[in-house]
């Protein structure tokens, strides 16, 4: 071959591997973006921060870029009312680039508000090995740091997510002792639901709050509780308890998620209200 001919294939290959470099580095983008899409949502669930949040992933055919969108739900005047704000992003393997500031804020129960908001940042993220969960890390944001689920396509959220949360009961006055109870449902790392139940007993100037959990199924009429537990909390003058019986609890849900009326073993059916905000304390 002569030396004409060799310097033409080496400036040709030179020529090739210039133009394939962007391709792969988009290849590279595009399977990492992939990953990604779909609809996550927190699976650490009771925490009022973050109970409601949605975050989706996903390429938005008119502008040809990848799209964020996060919505928050909270409890509306008989209704529940949405917050959503959506913003370019550029996706890589261990990072997601957040390219524009949004906010939505929306009227919420009586004279709350359901905000949400994204600010410009570059949030780091890490994929479990079966790409079913997603832990996203915003130091300085607001949460710092989010562990999201996938939610499946095929049958979307399971019967347990519109409990999740915490629900007052009607406080319970006598003539020595006031009680507050407060039921909260949630999950673990592992996807056991549990029910929490908080109770809150003042005499006087005294107050102590006595808790149990317990595991249960829940199912889209019922709510089974799996073991009986008790706690009782001493004060100077009285005993606070709560307790959770094994058994099956009958509910039917409000319109938009906002009141619950449960009955327990045929017993007369109690309503219970979505606290705004609440959590396992």
């Amino acid at each position: 071959m002569s030396s004409g001919k060799t310097g033409f294939s080496l400036l040709l290959f030179a020529y090739v591997w210039v133009l394939l470099l962007p391709l792969a580095a988009f290849g590279q983008t595009a399977t990492a973006s992939q990953k990604l899409y779909g609809t996550w949502y927190p699976y650490h669930l009771g925490n009022p921060y973050t109970d409601g949040l949605r975050y989706e992933f996903r390429n938005n055919a008119a502008t040809a870029s990848d799209e964020m969108t996060v919505s928050r739900a909270c409890p509306g005047d008989g209704r529940a009312v949405i917050a959503k704000v959506s913003s370019p992003v550029e996706i890589t393997e261990d990072a997601i680039h957040v390219l524009k500031a949004a906010s939505d804020t929306e009227p919420a129960q009586g004279n709350n508000v359901c905000q949400i908001s994204v600010q410009i940042a570059t949030l780091s993220y890490s994929l479990s090995e079966d790409g079913t969960r997603i832990t996203i890390t915003n130091p300085g944001g607001s949460p710092d740091i989010i562990e999201l689920t996938r939610e499946n396509p095929d049958s979307g959220p399971t019967s347990s997510q519109p409990l999740y949360g915490t629900w007052m009961s009607p406080t319970l006055n006598t003539k020595e002792i006031q009680v507050q109870t407060r039921f909260v449902f949630y999950s673990t790392v592992e996807h056991q639901d549990k029910l929490r139940q908080i109770s809150i007993c003042t005499k006087g100037t005294d107050t102590v709050v006595s808790n149990v959990d317990a595991n249960v199924t829940i199912d889209k009429d019922r709510i089974t509780i799996l073991q009986t537990v008790s706690h009782q909390q001493p004060a100077r003058t009285f005993i606070c308890t709560s307790s959770l019986a094994a058994g099956t609890w009958r509910y039917t849900l409000a319109p938009g998620a906002v009141a619950m009326n449960v009955s327990i073993d045929g017993s007369k059916p109690i309503k219970l209200t979505r606290q705004a905000v609440g959590g396992l304390n």
